[in-house]
């Protein structure tokens, strides 16, 4: 099927949402960008999305101090790793269920799942029921990172891009600043966690409140009518008996159970493809070094100590490329070569991190920005498509929802390599170079154990008074040796970001161009509440007078 033949289909399919025998109709609330219910819920989507990202970006920067208010634990790096794979999860089945049986109450009820997670987080004594909360966050941020589908269908598709931007401006304040938000709370409030947690619980019941009082959808019988019914009930006693499974769940759901959850035709569509893995290959940049740029900070910039200068670049870069990329992406046009362009620029300024050393912090910093801001862009740019290039749009949440799990599942791999790397390089790096740089210093050789010990659990004052011999030109000699070996260790994450860059570049040249499908189509209209309450009987009067 070509560009021109998609294009026709997409026309074909928006005109059948807006026949009249399927009730839209001069009730419709949406019939501008001003209305309330449009408005209340574009910020019920942008503040649903702000709480998303927050159950990541305030929390993996600060696992090292969770893990010590709680209790040391090496499960620690559960509680970003079931926040991914709650993602994972979740994303496929609200695309795809919220597809077919309307998304009001999915998101309703995703929302409220998040503010639970949050309390019982917020209340947690131990980290295994810190982990229990965090599950049910990231099964919440399914939700909010749907805006892709949710509000796509709600505008014309070419200003797809355009609203997208503009919802990552919700989700700047957390996205961007997250990191350096929670090491602020806890240089300042003590344990971290809980206001973090707190924050989480404003934002999930902010945003449940909005999408109660302006999400209105098109609900299961507006999307499907009795069509799905009444087939149930034309093969019953025919094709299949009346209490076989087949039929009653046909009757019940009005679905067809033999339609799988996820649909295969959609693997078959080389673009959707492509666009979908160079989503997923270039978020795995951003939740990789969420959990390890802070700790570099720490160990390398800030001799052991927690500053949050500087930790904010890796989320403001990703969130500002979403942004600006709004505005300028329809303008370029070739969108194609814009995902290679950028994700191009991307990894190559993230690999020349790898130069940099523990005397340039500013450098470091500077082409960590702007490296994220390419990848940011990529992503703002290949979300949509994968909506876009699909042939059937009334499949735009499960296309998203697909993509999203994707990114996820990618993205928690990625981390899994990044820690495991990481953790076997500092075993290497640290003990080859720390001790024989003390002791050359006039450390006597029995107290490098204590010495050792000392800075492995944070190199507290009182911790490093207790070594035996240790002077402070002596400790001055062994920082330095220090951030050498952190910056060996964290030089490899550098270089391993490299593969997982190029593998997005090699997938972008398969991504279609979508010029000539970015036109005025509407795939979804709001409703109000009062509309929904009367959509089933005026559907059942048609169906009667016809």
């Amino acid at each position: 099927m070509g560009p021109t033949d998609l294009e026709k289909q997409h026309h074909e399919q928006i005109e059948d949402v807006h026949d009249p025998a399927n009730l839209q109709d001069d009730t419709v609330v949406n019939r501008g960008f001003a209305s309330a219910y449009f408005l209340g819920s574009f910020f019920a989507v942008g503040f649903n999305l702000a709480a998303s990202t927050a159950g990541f970006a305030l929390i993996a920067p600060v696992l090292g101090n969770i893990s010590v208010a709680l209790g040391p634990s090496e499960s620690i790096i559960w509680l970003s790793l079931v926040y991914t794979l709650g993602l994972a999860v979740g994303l496929t089945l609200v695309g795809r269920l919220s597809d077919i049986f309307g998304r009001r109450w999915f998101f309703i009820g995703g929302t409220i799942l998040g503010l639970v997670g949050a309390i019982i987080a917020s209340t947690a004594n131990m980290i295994p029921v810190l982990i229990r909360g965090q599950i049910l966050i990231g099964l919440s941020a399914s939700t909010g990172y749907s805006y892709a589908f949710i509000i796509g269908e709600l505008v014309p598709v070419k200003w797809r891009f355009i609203a997208n931007a503009i919802i990552f401006l919700f989700s700047l304040p957390t996205a961007g600043f997250g990191a350096a938000i929670s090491t602020s709370l806890i240089l300042h409030t003590g344990p971290g966690r809980y206001p973090c947690y707190y924050l989480l619980i404003i934002l999930n019941g902010v945003t449940a409140v909005f999408y109660a009082i302006f999400y209105f959808p098109p609900t299961f019988h507006q999307k499907h009518g009795r069509d799905t019914f009444i087939l149930g009930l034309s093969s019953c006693g025919s094709l299949y008996l009346w209490k076989s499974a087949y039929t009653i769940a046909f009757i019940v759901t009005s679905v067809d159970p033999k339609e799988p959850l996820i649909p295969m035709h959609l693997f078959r569509n080389k673009g959707y493809v492509a666009a979908r893995l160079s989503l997923s290959l270039g978020a795995s940049v951003y939740y990789s070094q969420t959990i390890t740029r802070p700790q570099m900070t720490a160990n390398v910039y800030g001799n052991g100590r927690e500053k949050w200068v500087g930790l904010p670049t890796l989320g403001i870069g990703i969130t500002v490329g979403e942004i600006v990329g709004g505005g300028i992406a329809k303008n370029v046009g070739k969108w194609k070569w814009q995902c290679i362009a950028v994700i191009t620029l991307g990894t190559i300024l993230l690999g020349l991190t790898a130069i940099c050393s523990h005397d340039t912090p500013k450098a470091a910093m500077a082409i960590v920005f702007i490296a994220t801001t390419f990848v940011g862009r990529n992503e703002f740019l290949v979300l949509p498509i994968c909506t876009i290039a699909i042939r059937d749009q009334q499949e735009i949440g499960t296309a998203a929802g697909m993509a999203g799990s994707s990114q996820s599942a990618i993205s928690t791999v990625a981390s899994t390599i990044y820690s495991v790397v990481l953790t076997a390089r500092m075993g290497k790096t640290i003990p080859a170079q720390v001790p024989k740089a003390v002791i050359a210093a006039g450390l006597l050789a029995s107290s490098v154990a204590d010495y050792m010990t000392a800075i492995t659990a944070g190199g507290s004052e009182k911790a490093l008074q207790a070594v035996k011999g240790l002077t402070p030109q002596i400790l001055i000699i062994g920082t330095k040796a220090c951030r050498h070996a952190y910056m060996d260790a964290y030089r490899t994450i550098f270089l391993v970001s490299i593969a997982f860059g190029s593998l997005a570049i090699l997938v972008s040249f398969f991504i279609p161009d979508i010029n000539n499908l970015m036109n005025d189509s509407v795939v979804a209209t709001l409703h109000g509440r009062k509309y929904v309450k009367m959509a089933g009987e005026k559907y059942r009067t048609k169906r009667v007078n016809t």
